[in-house]
């Protein structure tokens, strides 16, 4: 039997980027069975009229549920039917799903192995500088994070296997900021984590060019630490670009 992949894709007016995600998705050769679920937070675009139009699958979320993009992946893996779910941002851009695909399928032979994620890198067409200097740093302390017992990781693409996002029981919906992070710190504890070099998965700038990386860099470790010793979110939300 076919080892079955369900994309997931939390959404919240993303009528400009998730038709180039979804299409590229789409590439993937015949033989390969894949869902696309798009996880819709309520959008008052095109974004569903999109989604479903490329052919991925649309559930809505929960509005009585906390407004957080774990909650958003919760709600798409609870009616996923794949043996291996791929987390991916809405903006985010994967060149080669063959080669993905096939690199994915070859590390999760490994039983061992219940989770990971590749490199991250901004559109080639608007990378500047400190783009590259950022994300070179970044992954490389997410690869030497899965070494230890406190892993970090970023949201925009996490891959895992299906038994093991249920075993620890998916994203703690309640995490406004860090939830990416918590939800491999607890799937370390079950098993392997792995980093993906070879792998990119190209993200959009928008945050970045927003608020600036020292901002960014300085709310993450602000959350973070804030979230470790008085085990509550010091942001209300996760303002959106």
């Amino acid at each position: 039997m076919k080892i079955k992949v369900s994309f997931i894709i939390p959404a919240l007016n993303e009528e400009k980027g998730i038709a180039v995600l979804i299409d590229d998705i789409n590439k993937l050769d015949k033989n390969y069975n894949y869902e696309i679920i798009v996880a819709d937070g309520n959008s008052t675009d095109k974004t569903v009229e999109i989604a479903k139009k490329k052919g991925a699958l649309v559930i809505r979320d929960n509005k009585d549920a906390p407004k957080t993009i774990a909650n958003g992946r919760n709600t798409g893996a609870g009616i996923a039917t794949g043996d291996i779910f791929i987390f991916c941002d809405a903006d985010t851009v994967i060149k080669d799903p063959n080669n993905f695909l096939s690199e994915v399928f070859t590390v999760f032979q490994d039983s061992q192995v219940v989770g990971g994620t590749p490199s991250l890198s901004i559109f080639p067409d608007e990378t500047i500088l400190k783009d590259k200097v950022f994300h070179y740093l970044f992954n490389n302390i997410v690869r030497f994070s899965f070494t230890t017992k406190a892993p970090i990781s970023g949201g925009q693409c996490q891959i895992v296997k299906g038994f093991a996002f249920r075993e620890v029981k998916g994203y703690n919906g309640n995490i406004v900021h860090g939830e990416d992070s918590d939800f491999f710190r607890r799937l370390r504890k079950i098993g392997k984590l792995h980093f993906f070099t070879n792998l990119v998965v190209y993200e959009s700038p928008r945050r970045y060019r927003h608020f600036g990386y020292v901002v960014l860099l300085m709310q993450g470790i602000y959350s973070m630490a804030y979230q470790h010793i008085f085990k509550k979110n010091v942001f209300k939300e996760w303002r959106r670009v």
